[in-house]
């Protein structure tokens, strides 16, 4: 029952790109560096999430060798008996490392929404757009995203107990699977719309399956911390 706020929240930031679109003249590529703020929101708050884990299944799916992970149970049986001192020299390591490499993949991934935006993909047939980030209507967008993504971590990750069941290895491992999924979809939606020229009902359409896609991954994870 508590993660249903934080779900109607999340459609509510999702839709704040429809007025733009309808109201602000957006266009794909606004759309598309509005989702990979999004991925940076996501990143700052799973270090908040790895930094507040207290589980003692911390090293639940650590990679093993033959493509095997850590089960639960060893994970648990391993970290029991550590001091907290030795608990939290594991965050030491994890937390800063998850932010530099996390911090590089919003790099990348920026670099090609750049090259997407201003035209590199020309000779494809897919025209270029004008971006414009610091469009109060766009900063408003990202802090609306932002605050859904918030009230989550509060509403769930710790008002539900999530922190004390969570593995510190999966979330750090957490935002990539989801990031690489959808904005690959996205990215493949948004080159058609702009292919056909950002007609407005594809627009709309990509921001749909947007939607989607996230409800779907907010409530698998859910479930997940609920095991």
């Amino acid at each position: 029952m508590k993660q249903r706020p934080s779900a109607f929240v999340l459609i509510l930031a999702n839709l704040i790109p429809v007025a733009g679109v309808l109201l602000f003249d957006w266009n794909v590529a606004t759309i598309l560096v509005l989702y990979w703020a999004e991925s940076v929101v996501i990143g700052i708050l799973n270090v908040l999430r790895m930094i507040c884990c207290q589980s003692d299944n911390i090293l639940q799916g650590l990679p093993l060798p033959g493509g095997q992970s850590l089960p639960k149970e060893v994970s648990t049986a391993m970290t029991q008996g550590m001091p907290r001192v030795s608990v939290n020299s594991i965050k030491f390591f994890l937390v800063p490392f998850f932010t530099v490499h996390y911090g590089g993949f919003c790099f990348g991934h920026l670099s090609l929404l750049l090259v997407f935006s201003s035209g590199g993909l020309a000779p494809l047939g897919i025209a270029s757009s004008t971006l414009d980030p610091w469009e109060p209507s766009f900063l408003i967008a990202v802090a609306a995203i932002f605050f859904s993504h918030l009230l989550s971590f509060f509403t769930n990750y710790i008002g539900n107990d999530e922190y004390k069941r969570a593995s510190l290895i999966l979330l750090m491992f957490r935002p990539y699977g989801r990031i690489i999924t959808m904005q690959f979809a996205i990215l493949f939606g948004a080159a058609f719309v702009m292919f056909l020229g950002s007609p407005l009902p594809m627009l709309l359409i990509l921001i749909a399956v947007k939607i989607v896609m996230d409800l779907r991954l907010h409530g698998k994870e859910r479930v997940k911390f609920l095991l």
